[in-house]
């Protein structure tokens, strides 16, 4: 009972916290469709971020590239000196289509953050590594163990469409756990359902993936 508990939290967190999909033609989000005028783009300087002392090892770990497979970098987010727990032990990029306003989210977790050690930062680790367990309920969840990537220890493609009992989803994900320590999420949008396969998704994010650096 638990176990399907907990199946259940993670496919919500799954479909709403990560699901970034925003049509610009059906009044989206305007600050990703009017990044093609904003002149040069430019990955935000670590030193004009509020979380600077806290999170500058992750934000190192983050490639310094502004287009990605047509994907215009847009901001940084999860960087605040306030103590609020969605923020707390990881950093995001966040790259997004001018003419679609999809986005491709790329999240880092480090969890030897403190945060990780109270009873919440516990449930959500315990969480978040839920499908890399080879269980009939990371089948359901849609988890591939990723064949041609090797830059991790452990990795995965994710998506409900993926799964064994055929669900529904907007995104599709890679997922990553390296030395017992830092978790890689790269979340993309995918309305058009163009990616069908999870190596399609591999072939994708590979480029990204392999310039990250732990």
């Amino acid at each position: 009972m638990k176990r399907t508990f907990l199946i259940l939290i993670f496919l919500v967190n799954f479909h709403s916290i990560f699901s970034q999909s925003n049509e610009c033609n059906d009044g989206g989000n305007f600050e990703c469709g009017s990044l093609k005028d904003r002149g040069e783009i430019v990955i935000t300087a670590l030193n004009q971020l509020d979380c600077r002392n806290e999170k500058a090892h992750l934000y190192a770990m983050f490639p310094r590239i502004t287009i990605y497979a047509g994907y215009v970098f847009k901001e940084i987010t999860y960087c605040s000196s306030n103590e609020i727990d969605s923020y707390q032990g990881r950093l995001q990029f966040i790259y997004c289509m001018p003419d679609t306003c999809q986005e491709i989210d790329i999240t880092i977790y480090d969890f030897k953050d403190p945060y990780f050690q109270s009873n919440s930062g516990r449930i959500l680790k315990d969480i978040t590594l839920m499908p890399f367990d080879a269980t009939t309920s990371s089948a359901v969840m849609g988890a591939h163990l990723a064949s041609s990537l090797n830059k991790f220890n452990n990795e995965i493609i994710i998506s409900p469409r993926f799964g064994s009992i055929g669900g529904e989803s907007d995104e599709v994900s890679y997922l990553a756990y390296h030395d017992n320590r830092y978790f890689i999420q790269i979340d993309i949008d995918d309305k058009s359902k163009r990616f069908t396969e999870p190596i399609q998704v591999e072939n994708f994010i590979s480029g990204y993936v392999n310039l990250i650096k732990l």
